[in-house]
């Protein structure tokens, strides 16, 4: 497994609602950041899973 990024979350926040994680299976993927893409305008929101750091964008509704 590859070493934790620091700015990355390690542990479930109080109150969180995971969902399960697409690479390790665990519930542990929560919302964590928002951008917008500069090519569509879209809304997107970064994923990431606390226990294998993987992270997932998925499209935010306005």
């Amino acid at each position: 497994m590859p070493a934790k990024v620091p700015w990355l979350p390690s542990v479930l926040p109080p109150g969180a609602r995971p969902e399960r994680c697409p690479r390790c299976g665990r519930m542990a993927l929560i919302p964590w950041t928002l951008r917008r893409d500069n090519a569509t305008k879209a809304i997107l929101r970064t994923w990431v899973c606390t226990e294998c750091q993987t992270l997932v964008e998925r499209p935010e509704p306005e």
